[in-house]
């Protein structure tokens, strides 16, 4: 499985599957260019090797294999035990009324503001405020990005949970979630032509590529390993980067996928 934080595991490979087009020769010009940025080094990958020729061996490299996915929320021991057993299902609004009311429910207004729940759960279910979110299951590529940069999933649970609780009770609202549940990192083994897929909910791949542009995850592994090139002691985990994947309803996250379910101390995430 490849764990794209880890790129000691993956290096290796990657190159393999990149030399006929990128061999030693052109690895030193792109050390010798200096990048600054990792998306310079990319750039002078796809001039010096060929650009749909590079992509095209990324794209093959990662249908291969899997792809190692990353999801957080805050749970109780029953829901880990139901993630366990069924995977991560997509969201409906609905579903989530039983942690919304948990949640929220010790607030000295509740009472007051209990019968606009099903508004909310309305409003920004079907009605998609703040985003459409129903029917879909989001996973990240790096685990670092997840618990370090954008952890307001771990640090508060779903984001449809955040802004219904905020709809109703504010700010307050929304630090009650922050005390329900505790945070979990589902480790997820994601077949790879899957991830590709996933990681391009809007324009397909192949529309991505004509579009000039470095398609998602494949790009992410492109930038990386054509930077470490000319800087041998970077880590991508260091970027901490956003990149997701969305499943949607009839390509959930089943749970035989699920390696690992690993809970995160608190105080590691207000650090």
């Amino acid at each position: 499985m490849i764990d794209f934080d880890c790129i000691q595991d993956w290096e290796e490979s990657f190159t393999e599957c990149l030399d006929p087009y990128a061999p030693a020769s052109i690895r030193e010009q792109i050390a010798a260019s200096n990048p600054k940025y990792v998306e310079d080094a990319r750039d002078t990958l796809f001039r010096l090797a060929g650009r749909r020729r590079v992509i095209d061996a990324a794209i093959a490299w990662i249908t291969a294999s899997h792809v190692c996915g990353y999801h957080g929320s805050r749970l109780t021991p029953g829901e880990v035990e139901s993630i366990r057993a069924r995977g991560l299902l997509p969201l409906t609004a609905e579903s989530r009324r039983a942690r919304l009311e948990r949640a929220l429910g010790s607030h000295p207004r509740w009472n007051q503001v209990q019968q606009s729940l099903a508004d909310a759960l309305q409003a920004h279910g079907q009605g998609e405020r703040a985003g459409r979110r129903e029917n879909q299951v989001h996973l990240t590529l790096s685990r670092c990005g997840l618990v370090n940069s954008f952890n307001h999933y771990l640090t508060h649970g779903s984001e449809f949970d955040q802004h219904v609780a905020q709809s109703l009770l504010g700010d307050e609202g929304y630090e009650l979630l922050g005390r329900d549940g505790r945070p979990f990192l589902v480790h997820v083994r994601v077949p790879g032509a899957a991830a590709i897929a996933a990681a391009h909910p809007y324009f397909s791949l192949e529309d991505t590529i004509s579009r000039n542009s470095a398609p998602n995850i494949i790009g992410e592994f492109l930038e990386t390993w054509s930077f470490r090139i000319a800087n041998p002691d970077f880590q991508p985990a260091s970027l901490e980067i956003d990149c997701g994947m969305v499943f949607r309803s009839g390509s959930s996250v089943p749970g035989e996928w699920i390696t690992e379910i690993e809970e995160i101390s608190d105080t590691a995430l207000s650090d």
